[in-house]
């Protein structure tokens, strides 16, 4: 006997009823996944903040912001992060400041004040523009029911050890996750004295960026901050004959300008995946304000042409995009290879398992 119409909407909506419940229960399964991690390259303009999620908890790689326009938009994509994950409790393991520029630190006192941090973590210089944040969380690190860890990295305590494998600990990786625990290892960081270097490139708080190196089971991403040729050339010097240096995904050097990668560099490397973090080409033309991408002039085309030789696999489509040839100078370019830059993409998400399945999606 054929059903009749209320037999039918029952039929449908128990089906219905069933696609949801097992909809949801593919997301939590893949949220729970002790086996999956995500990279979160968020776009806030010219300026760095990355958002490494994992099963048990989340850590944020620099809080820069182009301007305070930004400043509330990685406030708004973090608290949407922590919305997807309520189990992290709008909790931040550690904030770790690559270097003291306000491209790195314009965001971290609001960052602060509106989640939990439990440790921030700097190269220790706390003069000049751009510590001003720092300066203000480590003067309120205890205060308002706050008990943030402070911890510095010298480039000392790295070199100073019988290894070539980086420094790690409970503060600096805070990170321990049942199934696939992530490993988070400083390369490089502050240098005290003058190891030889120019006036110039020694005052230079760029050459001064921690290194930061984090493995996924097997995969690997590593995060340069803005350290220049000068500090570049020693750090391959010193992880000369290691594979220390060699990684999956790079995130691309001071926003991809001229002097933040090198050919040796990209050459430790061998990338699969390049992320560059800076603003739309044409923000700030026209303007008298030099603090924007247009200005610098980045990505540069000769670094985007570099990583393209170097990287074997193709985006799933190609781009039109803007490239720069000179500071205030660009330039049409087609990119095929998995270079992607949150100028171009908007922000940057890639998933990624313990055994390097990568799926990069974006924003744009």
């Amino acid at each position: 006997m054929p059903f009749d119409r209320s037999e039918r909407i029952s039929s449908h909506l128990s089906c219905l009823t069933l696609a949801l419940f097992l909809s949801l229960s593919f997301a939590l399964r893949a949220w729970s996944d002790d086996h999956v991690m995500n990279a979160h390259f968020i776009s806030v303009g010219q300026a760095n903040a990355t958002l490494l999620e994992f099963s048990c908890g989340a850590i944020l790689i620099d809080a820069g912001a182009q301007d305070n326009e930004h400043v509330d938009k990685l406030v708004t994509y973090l608290r949407s992060a922590f919305q997807d994950r309520p189990d992290l409790n709008n909790t931040l393991e550690s904030i770790i400041i690559t270097h003291n520029h306000i491209d790195n630190t314009r965001s971290l006192r609001a960052v602060v004040g509106q989640f939990t941090v439990n440790r921030s973590i700097d190269n220790g210089q706390m003069t000049r523009p751009g510590t001003a944040n720092p300066s203000w969380v480590r003067n309120n690190a205890t205060t308002d029911g706050r008990n943030i860890v402070i911890r510095e990295i010298e480039n000392s305590e790295i070199t100073d050890r019988p290894d070539k494998n980086g420094l790690t600990d409970p503060i600096i990786d805070p990170v321990a996750c049942e199934g696939t625990d992530p490993k988070i290892t400083a390369l490089s960081g502050r240098q005290s004295g003058n190891p030889g270097w120019s006036h110039e490139d020694f005052d230079n708080k760029s050459n001064h960026s921690i290194v930061i190196r984090v493995d996924f089971g097997q995969a690997s991403f590593l995060f340069t901050g803005d350290l220049e040729e000068t500090a570049i050339e020693d750090l391959l010097e010193f992880y000369k004959d290691t594979p220390t240096l060699d990684v999956d995904v790079y995130e691309v050097g001071h926003h991809g300008s001229h002097n933040g990668t090198t050919q040796d560099l990209v050459d430790a490397i061998t990338p699969e995946i390049a992320i560059i973090s800076m603003g739309k080409w044409d923000d700030g033309k026209g303007s008298t304000d030099r603090f924007n991408t247009f200005h610098y002039g980045h990505p540069r085309k000769v670094i985007v042409d570099m990583l393209g030789a170097a990287i074997p696999e193709q985006r799933s489509k190609s781009k039109r995009v803007r490239v720069a040839t000179a500071a205030q100078n660009f330039r049409t370019y087609t990119v095929r290879k998995k270079i992607y830059a949150t100028g171009w993409d908007g922000t940057i998400k890639i998933r990624t398992t313990s055994d390097r399945d990568f799926r990069v999606t974006a924003e744009d």
